[in-house]
């Protein structure tokens, strides 16, 4: 008879050969020192090294204990995490890096904090004790402060979190061509706790957000899930408009009063305020225009090549 696991472990992997054996190895320790039920999903997100190699390995060792998808091209973390919440039927989901530079160990701590506080959403949380470059961590604390200022997470999240599966269940089918998941889990629970967890630097390759990723990331994140641009267009319209109208004014006393000769300066100062203007506002416009253009096309999230299960 065919029972669920108590725990789902979903992975995404990108060019991390060199590490999954030790990563799977160290959950399944985990959870046989916790003496619980899991699974580990793995998500091979068109790596281009020799990952899916390894995961077939991988798969003869640990059988019914891994489920390894081949997605048909790279479409993202986010995507590959959507994909393999597909397959997870843990009652908690844990989503972890396939890099090491958060200890599967400290799983437990993420359950027994879950528990504890009957919370929906857990994430493991570093501060201080980060061991990434400075310029990918001030990359990563912009859009994690865009995110608590203008979007609905709390800007404290990590890509090591466990989720109780009513939430997973909720999300699990959603597409977006742009597809953000903190800031999906937000929309549907508020009951988010943290837990302090060890974080250690990178032992292979580097990681697959550079610093202008990230910056595309910020953008993608700011049109796809909040209305700021449209707010911040209204507002500099506005304000444009209230400076222009002044300088009309002031140019016309200064006819009436002084008798002075404007010639073409106030005609060409006008015009490229207004054109500029214009063209900012119609380019904000068509940001949002072509994600509904995206949307309309219900392009599937992600594309599966093959499943091992």
């Amino acid at each position: 008879m065919h029972t669920h696991p108590q725990y789902s472990v979903v992975v995404p992997v990108y060019n991390s050969a060199r590490t999954l054996e030790e990563l799977c190895s160290r959950i399944a320790a985990t959870f046989a020192k916790l003496g619980a039920t899991f699974q580990i999903i793995l998500i091979n997100d068109y790596s281009s090294d020799n990952s899916w190699d390894v995961i077939h390995a991988l798969k003869t060792k640990l059988g019914n204990e891994l489920i390894a998808i081949h997605l048909r091209r790279n479409f993202g973390q986010h995507k590959a995490l959507l994909c393999g919440f597909q397959f997870a039927s843990g009652e908690y989901i844990i989503t972890l890096d396939d890099d090491l530079q958060f200890y599967p160990e400290d799983i437990e701590l993420l359950i027994n904090r879950i528990k504890t506080t009957k919370a929906d959403l857990v994430y493991g949380t570093y501060g201080e004790a980060r061991q990434s470059p400075k310029v990918r961590q001030l990359g990563s604390a912009a859009v994690g402060y865009i995110f608590e200022k203008f979007g609905n997470t709390t800007g404290q999240g990590s890509s090591f979190k466990i989720i109780h599966h009513s939430v997973i269940d909720k999300i699990k089918h959603y597409n977006h061509s742009f597809t953000f998941v903190d800031e999906i889990l937000s929309w549907h629970t508020q009951k988010i706790e943290w837990q302090n967890v060890r974080h250690s630097a990178r032992r292979e390759g580097q990681s697959g957000y550079s610093v202008i990723k990230l910056v595309f990331l910020s953008f993608n994140l700011i049109f796809s899930y909040t209305t700021v641009p449209l707010t911040f267009m209204t507002w500099f319209g506005l304000t444009s408009f209230i400076i222009c109208l002044c300088v009309v004014i002031g140019f016309i006393y200064m006819k009436i009063a002084y008798g002075a000769a404007l010639g073409f300066t106030a005609l060409i100062v006008s015009i490229f305020m207004s054109t500029g203007l214009i063209l900012f506002s119609l380019g904000i416009i068509g940001e949002y225009l072509n994600r509904l253009f995206a949307l309309q096309h219900r392009k599937p999230p992600y594309l599966i090549q093959e499943v091992l299960k």
